[in-house]
């Protein structure tokens, strides 16, 4: 009687058990992985700089970055250069919040967000507006 009374016990543990360890055996496992992520860093206004950012992932993934939440746009001063973001002049007023890059596999719809990064901007001199600011 023994017997039969763990027999039908059995079948429901193994269910549960397999969906508790579903994420552990790969199931719902994130496949991109971040070998390198940005990580925050001082700054001279004006200078270049670099936010590196490395992903690994078993097919083609698309890199982006975004800035406090929003997508970056390359521009001749700010651009994406592999899956790194570099800057040819760091710029205070531009260039203050939280980095973010974002690899997306567009086959399966998996994201992977990195840690945010920023920027601690130092001037060498004197930080002057530009000069269309000045009028405003």
């Amino acid at each position: 009687m023994g017997a039969a009374r763990g027999t039908p016990s059995s079948p429901r543990r193994l269910p549960l058990l397999s969906v508790l360890l579903l994420p552990l055996l790969g199931g719902a496992q994130a496949t991109i992985v971040f070998i390198k992520e940005p990580s925050s860093q001082d700054a001279l206004q004006g200078r270049r700089a670099l936010l590196r950012c490395e992903v690994e992932a078993p097919g083609p993934v698309h890199v982006y970055w975004l800035l406090d939440g929003a997508p970056v746009r390359d521009t001749e001063r700010r651009f994406a250069q592999g899956s790194s973001l570099s800057f040819a002049a760091v710029d205070r007023l531009q260039d203050s919040g939280a980095f973010q890059c974002v690899a997306r596999d567009d086959a399966t719809g998996e994201e992977a967000h990195s840690a945010n990064a920023s920027f601690n901007i130092k001037c060498e001199s004197s930080c002057a507006r530009p000069p269309s600011t000045l009028n405003s």
